[in-house]
């Protein structure tokens, strides 16, 4: 296996190409094993796809979304922490729209 690529990505769609690549046959062994148990363990979202293309289209970087899924912040407190990673100034209604879409999507 070699890397093709580079992105930030939440770790629910690391674990989904991991499961991609066992189903095509190939090993998955060592550090991508350990990271599919823990992608499992911590996964918070019913869709995280759906919500990661959402947070996208709002306008936040790659890695913001991806932190966002991540860890499925459920206040606007938690948003503004993780919003640290932004170049720009977030208003208060981006930050409720993230809550609301966070609630819509995750499950705790």
């Amino acid at each position: 296996m070699r890397i093709l690529e580079v992105k930030n990505i939440p770790l629910a769609l690391v674990l989904k190409k991991l499961v991609e690549c066992e189903r095509k046959g190939l090993v998955v062994k060592g550090l991508a094993k350990r990271t599919m148990e823990l992608a499992g363990i911590l996964r918070k979202c019913d869709d995280p796809e759906a919500l990661y293309e959402e947070l996208v289209k709002l306008g936040f970087s790659d890695l913001t979304a991806s932190m966002i899924v991540d860890i499925a912040p459920r206040n606007r407190d938690e948003v503004r922490m993780l919003l640290a990673f932004e170049p720009r100034e977030v208003d208060d209604g981006l930050v409720s729209k993230v809550v609301d879409l966070v609630t819509a999507y995750c499950h705790e």
